[in-house]
């Protein structure tokens, strides 16, 4: 072999060596996650849709993706009659299930929160679960990871969870040695005596969180005045997280909801249900269903839209 060629071959190999042994963890930002919410009134059943982008300037490959699920205090026990967990397809191609009730059942002793029942579809090549932390979890296999500058959807939540806002987390392709662990700042001590922990701590400074809407549940005791309170506060945080996007739209919801709510407290339920579906109208011209056919032009993301129509229908339907 040529000499130079021979010294060319080795400085790239120790290169690449020393780049691998000095790698940092893999790390994610901006990732986005889109969500659509659709609802059936003949089954009262509510699919969430979510998409999930891993940003081109991230360095790690999303391996899951999770969704908090869990089941508030004091809130309504909701059916999981039908509703089926995606577990991934097994080596003869065929797509593996399992019940909710089944999926919980057999993590019951493990569960640190009660959750609401759901059914959940995954996309190609990845799997579904419910985990002892009270999340959805979707995982992918090696072949179908979310690299950088790349985006994948059918991630689906089916149930009669009413639309709420959720912890979302997103995590990268990693699996970490003790020396790495070790180099994060983690005394060798620690390390041997709190292992669990140590990894959970560890795993959870590499995972990107954010907020989207989810399923939740309403509460045991419904009062029509608390529960128009709690939209209120709905409004203000979808403001916050940018999901109306104009303030004359923000001032006109206040308008609305004020109105709603004194009314309301007046006893005068036909003049609240007015005020309420003048809101509803208001959130359908002003939003749409689903980021795939709304047009740049509107003023609420999908998330507001499902947040506030679906919300404010079921209080009006308990008037």
């Amino acid at each position: 072999m040529n000499h130079k060629k021979f010294v060319f071959i080795m400085v790239i190999l120790v290169t690449v060596c020393a780049s691998a042994l000095f790698a940092e963890p893999p790390y994610l930002k901006d990732v986005k996650i889109s969500s659509a919410v659709e609802f059936d009134s003949i089954t009262g059943i509510y699919s969430y849709r979510y998409s999930v982008f891993n940003s081109p300037m991230n360095n790690g490959l999303i391996s899951d993706f999770q969704i908090d699920i869990s089941k508030p205090l004091q809130s309504a026990e909701l059916s999981d009659k039908d509703f089926i967990i995606q577990k991934g397809i097994d080596y003869q191609g065929v797509m593996m299930t399992r019940s909710f009730a089944a999926e919980v059942e057999g993590k019951d002793f493990l569960l640190k929160k009660k959750v609401i029942p759901v059914g959940v579809r995954v996309p190609s090549r990845w799997s579904g679960d419910i985990t002892v932390k009270g999340t959805v979890m979707w995982g992918g296999s090696e072949k179908n990871l979310i690299i950088p500058g790349q985006s994948l959807n059918r991630f689906v939540i089916i149930t009669h969870g009413l639309p709420g806002i959720r912890e979302a987390y997103a995590q990268p392709d990693y699996i970490a040695t003790e020396e790495e662990i070790l180099k994060s700042g983690i005394s060798e001590k620690e390390y041997i005596e709190n292992t669990w922990e140590v990894l959970d701590k560890f795993y959870k400074s590499l995972t990107f969180k954010t907020k989207t809407i989810g399923p939740t549940a309403p509460p045991k005791d419904f009062n029509p005045l608390n529960f128009l309170n709690y939209i209120i506060d709905l409004k203000n945080q979808a403001v916050s997280l940018g999901w109306i996007k104009n303030k004359n739209v923000e001032q006109s919801f206040n308008a609305k909801l004020d109105d709603g709510q004194k009314k309301l407290k007046q006893g005068n339920i036909s003049a609240v249900k007015e005020v309420l579906n003048g809101f509803i109208k208001e959130v359908e011209s002003q939003g749409c269903m689903s980021y795939d056919t709304c047009p740049a032009d509107k003023l609420l993301t999908p998330e507001a839209y499902a947040l506030l129509k679906y919300n404010v229908q079921y209080l009006i339907e308990r008037l």
